[in-house]
């Protein structure tokens, strides 16, 4: 009996041992998973841009994400994978299906100044600084549309409004608000879900990963 309890211990102490380093191993998998799709919706990017005299996709509604859906058919991916690339692995909420069988499940969202919702989007020869601004990234999700991020980052304001009516210099080098991070309703923020850092994809196709509080303006103001 005396030599069954030790065994019991042994393996209760080797349990809670392992237990949170295999949490810890999945979640740095799920990070590296959704860099390579960020990487991988950058990369469609350019392809699209090189088709159409440098313009970026159109951004489509609030409720059609009409951008993901024209990038995935320029993904590098086999078609079956192609709805799986603009899903973030390590989402909070479990995303749902659309009935719309032309839609594609996204949790990431899009710069809402390069690519305005309901707007024509804008040509990457109007950025002077590609390898510096933000093309999509992790998005907040809303609970209450099947788990699905709002698609265009909006806030902080700095996503929409640019050099215009600020008055004055801009210091490129401010951090932006990190603001509400949370999986709640219509949050337009980016979400910090890896262990407290974004994954982001950029114009010049590249993707990185940045710790909260670490973006500054100059990777979100376009004009200068």
């Amino acid at each position: 009996l005396i030599e069954l309890l030790t065994v019991i211990a042994i393996i209760g102490i080797l349990a809670a041992i392992i237990i949170p380093t295999v949490g810890s191993v999945r979640q740095s998998a799920q990070a590296s998973a959704c860099l390579s799709n960020l990487r991988q919706v950058g990369l469609a990017a350019i392809l699209y841009t090189n088709d159409n005299k440098g313009r970026l996709p159109d951004a489509g509604t609030g409720t059609d994400p009409q951008w993901a859906r024209t990038l995935s058919a320029y993904l590098a991916v086999p078609t079956t994978q192609r709805a799986s690339i603009f899903v973030c692995p390590g989402t909070a909420i479990p995303v749902e299906e659309s009935p719309n069988p032309n839609d594609v499940v996204i949790t990431y969202g899009m710069h809402g100044g390069l690519m305005p919702l309901g707007q024509p989007a804008l040509s990457i020869d109007r950025i002077k600084r590609t390898s510096d601004i933000i093309l999509a990234a992790d998005m907040c999700q809303d609970p209450n549309n099947r788990g699905w991020s709002p698609f265009s980052i909006e806030q902080p304001s700095e996503f929409v409004s640019q050099s215009g009516g600020r008055g004055g210099s801009i210091n490129l080098d401010e951090f932006i608000s990190t603001g509400t991070d949370n999986d709640t309703g219509n949050n337009r923020w980016m979400r910090y879900r890896h262990k407290g850092s974004v994954n982001v994809t950029k114009l010049d196709g590249s993707a990185t990963t940045f710790r909260k509080g670490e973006i500054r303006k100059r990777h979100v103001i376009f004009v200068e």
